[in-house]
């Protein structure tokens, strides 16, 4: 048997789709797009949501708002974990700050502090109490999370994600002036976005302040509504894997992106599942151990973090794993142990 660690939910709707918009004649950032930001703030509970380019384009977005027009003028570093993907750290150093590495639990996987000034990660899914000015929510996609939140939570919709758009992101707040900001933002500075300059009579801008070409895209869009439409059922069925993987492998993950364990000597036990025809990864290796962030924190001062990076492995998990497919990942770990 070979079970791939992922595999995308795109299908027969997610062609139509785009052909539609294909066919309409528009598929730069436009009506399609402006449907699935309403779609999908009304999804996650939040009041705007901002379709660019990338998860990594949200979070640099939100450090760079919150650089300007918050409380981090004066910051010299800013609170991260570095059991988290490379984005995470990248837009806090190329915005001008030094990344205060911070440690993580060994089974939530995540930091277990009540505030964080900086970035909190949804590792794996998970979600904790630790509140912080942005969440990094790659890793998690869940009905009402943004109710109320007067934090920027930044999705990504990459080919891996719980829903995908290929490649994209999302930014969601509770807050007018934020939005308008992250919506002139995301597309140079200008006043006028592409389809209220080019729909009717065309209409001149203005550059409102030096922006970024962030913005995302109506063929994009297009296949994120019909992954959105989708999302409840994927999120029901990795649920129900989830359960049977604690079940089976006595754990107690409660996330639904990726399914991690840890175990002794990872290699062998990679080389085990590989010969078996599972593919598995790594979520992750810490980042104050990468070359480009060593200067950042030294080796000893993150225990948690740096122990969980030797051992840690993710399993298969997407929602088209059938039953046998999920008993044949459980017996294979089992017969390593």
């Amino acid at each position: 048997m070979k079970i791939p660690f992922c595999k995308t939910t795109l299908g027969e709707e997610e062609k139509k789709a785009i052909c539609e918009t294909i066919d309409s004649g528009w598929v730069v950032l436009g009506p399609k797009s402006k449907e699935f930001e309403e779609r999908f703030a009304d999804y996650v509970g939040g009041k705007h949501a901002i379709f660019v380019d990338s998860g990594t384009a949200a979070l640099d977005l939100a450090v760079k708002y919150i650089k300007i027009h918050r409380d981090w003028k004066h910051q010299a570093s800013l609170q991260v974990p570095s059991l988290t993907f490379a984005a995470t750290a990248e837009v806090i150093v190329n915005n001008g700050f030094k990344p205060d590495f911070v440690d993580t639990e060994t089974h939530s996987l995540l930091i277990n502090q009540p505030y964080l000034n900086g970035i909190h990660v949804h590792l794996c899914g998970e979600r904790n109490k630790t509140n912080a000015p942005i969440y990094d929510s790659a890793h998690r996609i869940e009905a009402d999370d943004v109710a109320n939140s007067p934090s920027i939570w930044c999705y990504s919709f990459y080919a891996t994600k719980n829903m995908t758009t290929c490649q994209g992101g999302m930014i969601v707040t509770n807050y007018d002036k934020e939005a308008e900001w992250f919506r002139s933002a995301r597309d140079h500075g200008l006043d006028f976005g592409t389809a209220e300059r080019y729909k009717g009579r065309y209409k001149q801008y203005d550059i409102k302040f030096v922006g970024y070409r962030y913005k995302g895209d109506d063929l994009r869009a297009s296949i994120g509504i019909e992954q959105l439409k989708k999302l409840p059922a994927m999120t029901k069925r990795r649920n129900e894997i989830v359960n049977k993987y604690n079940e089976g492998l006595l754990e107690s993950n409660t996330g639904n992106h990726v399914y991690p364990i840890l175990v002794n000597n990872r290699e062998n036990f990679m080389d085990h599942m590989h010969e078996k025809g599972i593919q598995t990864t790594v979520h992750f290796r810490p980042l104050h151990e990468m070359t480009a962030y060593k200067k950042y924190a030294l080796k000893g001062t993150l225990p948690n973090t740096e122990w969980t990076g030797e051992h840690i492995v993710s399993l298969p998990l997407y929602p088209d794993m059938t039953p046998k497919e999920v008993q044949y990942v459980i017996d294979a770990v089992k017969e390593y142990d």
